[in-house]
């Protein structure tokens, strides 16, 4: 199985790309990394709407995890996505916007049979799904439907929960809504923001064989809680989120 893998470069998409290669049936046939910061821009007015939606705390945080050169001494190491395209031999593109036709001409060329997105801040627009539509996934770091947008387990870890999921849905023009296909759930011993994404995004790889490799051993499980989109964090949510004795 050809994969097509599209994401934001960091420390959780070479989780997501070791996970996927520990299963010989599926190949990496493309790279797309979305160098974007803010939308479609990634210039110094992208940094100033950063800063003043999150704060320079959490945006020192998407640097942490997305920079090797601003890595922490206690990050584990992890290689770029052009690294990857190397030791893959692979092709790679690298663009601030996932939707413009030399994107999707790029994706088309790599003959995938499914498209994967993980940690990705951008929304696909309607081109993308015009030819794309039906396969399409999205490896999401929460329990769907209650933990919709972009940083889950910040807002998971904000409201006390204990248990944390990732979830394998089909990836539709409305965010997170598609079917949940494959999800798995953990108690992770240390609940930090970075330490809890990362054990979550290693099991990307085990919710694709459940459901494409017809492993079956990671089926969802239905869930009664409403529904619930929360966006990017806030500074005033970091500042709660760390007098509350949460570390990210």
């Amino acid at each position: 199985m050809r994969i097509c893998l599209i994401s934001n470069a960091s420390v959780y998409a070479d989780a997501v790309l070791h996970s996927l290669l520990a299963y010989p049936e599926l190949e990496i046939s493309g790279l797309v990394e979305c160098t974007a910061v803010t939308g479609t821009a990634n210039d110094w007015h992208a940094y100033k709407r950063l800063f003043a939606r999150s704060g320079i705390i959490y945006a020192g945080y998407l640097g942490a995890v997305t920079k090797p050169q601003f890595r922490l001494p206690h990050l584990p190491k992890w290689k770029s996505m052009k690294a990857w395209s190397h030791s893959l031999s692979c092709p790679i593109l690298a663009t601030t916007n996932i939707s413009t036709p030399e994107t999707l001409d790029f994706i088309e060329q790599c003959t995938p049979d499914i498209i994967l997105t993980a940690h990705l801040g951008q929304i696909l627009q309607p081109a993308f799904y015009e030819l794309f539509a039906g396969q399409t996934f999205n490896i999401h770091p929460g329990k769907l439907p209650v933990f919709k947008g972009p940083d889950p387990v910040f807002h998971a870890l904000l409201e006390k929960e204990k248990l944390f999921t990732i979830s394998l849905h089909e990836s539709i023009r409305q965010i997170d809504a598609g079917k949940v296909l494959a999800e798995k759930t953990i108690q992770p011993e240390r609940q930090t923001l970075f330490r809890t994404n990362l054990e979550l995004f290693k099991f990307a790889g085990e919710l694709i064989a459940s459901h494409f490799l017809s492993k079956d051993d990671c089926l969802p499980v239905p869930e009664n809680r409403p529904a619930n989109y929360r966006s990017w964090p806030t500074n005033s949510e970091i500042l709660k989120f760390l007098a509350a004795g949460n570390r990210l």
